[in-house]
């Protein structure tokens, strides 16, 4: 997992806010497991779009995702083939750990999209920045508590 500044918190005023079981706001926890670092970094400025104050959890497979589900997350986004695995095995792992987490796999092969078992969505690549707008809907729908959607998304 990264610890440098891949792993951060923005401050801005609005942003992503869920609802902890006592009912307070809490800010919203995502795993983003991506070997691309480029990919990783533009996914983060669109996550921060709507997300202000998100925290992005950078891991590198399916042990750093794991050691974040422990620590607590509310969703993981993964690459369909991140290195040594799947998004299937990466979601399994991440069910034992929470079967309440989503988890969202992204593809750069549109045929990966059809059968990727126990993921909650499915995000094609090459469909470029609509895909990552498509994303952040995708794990602001998984994520809503109260039924709404972030700022900025469309």
């Amino acid at each position: 997992m990264s610890t440098d500044d891949s792993t951060r918190t923005g401050t801005a005023d609005r942003g992503a806010e869920s609802r902890g079981d006592d009912g307070t706001a809490r800010s919203l926890r995502v795993v983003h497991v991506e070997s691309d670092e480029e990919f990783a970094t533009l996914t983060d400025a669109y996550f921060r779009r709507s997300y202000p104050e998100i925290e992005l959890v950078h891991a590198d497979g399916v042990a750093d995702a794991l050691t974040a589900a422990r620590s607590g997350v509310d969703c993981v986004v993964t690459d369909h083939r991140p290195p040594l695995t799947d998004a299937a095995e990466v979601a399994t792992a991440v069910g034992r750990v929470d079967d309440g987490v989503p988890v969202v796999a992204l593809s750069g092969a549109l045929d990966d999209l059809d059968d990727v078992a126990g993921v909650d969505g499915t995000i094609s690549k090459r469909h470029g920045l609509d895909a990552l707008d498509a994303l952040v809907r995708t794990v602001s729908r998984a994520t809503a508590t109260d039924g709404t959607e972030p700022s900025g998304s469309s």
